[in-house]
């Protein structure tokens, strides 16, 4: 949106012609737009960022992530032609013991995803009850001062309600977080049940059987574990493309190491100034009665 437009509609608003969905719908587009435009701006120059010193963290961790990267997809890809070719060699001798024990596989498979869900599911829920308890702890000691002070019964009662509220959701996080500390035991417990069921499996296949069978299952599990590991240092990376991105284009015109970075961008940094204004121009526009 341009400062034209953004002037029209305001004109507009005045006799009553408002859309706030449709601005609110524009602005949220836009700020999607802007977002992957700052990933591909920080991907485009990040290399180039070296001497900013404002991005050092950024900077550094990015190249670690990239290395990572590259080296556990080298690992994947040998991995899964240690599974391919151990699949093939099985599929020839014992077909029917294989589709059996590949499918334990896939089940172990469905499990460890599991297990790595709920890990992050109670990784999040225990970060979330240690913000809850600084605010819990930030509260008494406002009651206290509060009380020190002789302050107004009104502000007590409503510090003490606030507390309540706190605890209460303090307690169902505690809660949920044992509810998932017994999934994920009940996830050990499957994953043990498997690898027996698969022990077992194998004592009654040819031995070249099972020794391709082990190749298979200790191939797919770690083909999973790096699949998981790659996909979280992608997920960082981005991240950090977007954090490098913003910074470049917010200060490309007036720090001269932005602007030499993002030299050949120029074109795209313009394009992210104007998604930034007309972001604001259509939030304002949504803000309007």
């Amino acid at each position: 949106m341009t400062s034209t437009k953004y002037f029209l509609l305001c004109l507009a608003s005045r006799f009553g012609y408002l859309r706030k969905n449709i601005r609110l719908g524009h602005a949220a587009n836009e700020a999607h737009l802007l977002k992957e435009a700052e990933i591909f701006l920080g991907e485009a120059v990040w290399r180039k960022t070296e001497n900013i010193e404002a991005l050092s963290m950024e900077y550094w961790n990015l190249r670690k992530h990239v290395k990572d990267h590259e080296r556990i997809s080298k690992e994947i890809a040998q991995l899964q032609g240690v599974f391919v070719d151990s699949h093939q060699q099985n599929a020839e001798g014992l077909k029917s013991a294989t589709d059996l024990l590949q499918g334990l596989a896939e089940e172990r498979k469905e499990t460890l995803a599991q297990l790595d869900t709920l890990t992050r599911e109670r990784d999040r829920i225990v970060s979330k009850a240690q913000d809850i308890r600084r605010i819990y702890d930030g509260l008494k000691i406002k009651q206290d001062v509060l009380r020190k002070e002789g302050a107004m019964l009104a502000e007590m009662e409503k510090t003490s309600s606030r507390l309540e509220e706190v605890r209460s959701d303090f307690d169902s996080l505690r809660e949920r977080r044992e509810e998932i500390t017994q999934q994920l035991a009940a996830a050990n417990t499957k994953i043990r049940e498997i690898e027996a069921m698969t022990s077992e499996r194998k004592q009654h296949g040819k031995s070249q059987a099972t020794e391709n069978f082990q190749y298979i299952g200790d191939a797919n599990q770690q083909i999973s574990t790096r699949q998981a590991q790659l996909n979280s240092l992608s997920a960082q990376i981005r991240s950090l493309y977007a954090d490098i991105g913003r910074h470049v284009s917010l200060n490309a015109p007036n720090d001269p190491q932005c602007k030499l970075a993002s030299k050949d961008q120029r074109g795209l940094i313009d394009v992210m100034v104007a998604l930034r204004k007309s972001i604001q121009y259509n939030y304002k526009l949504a803000e309007r009665r």
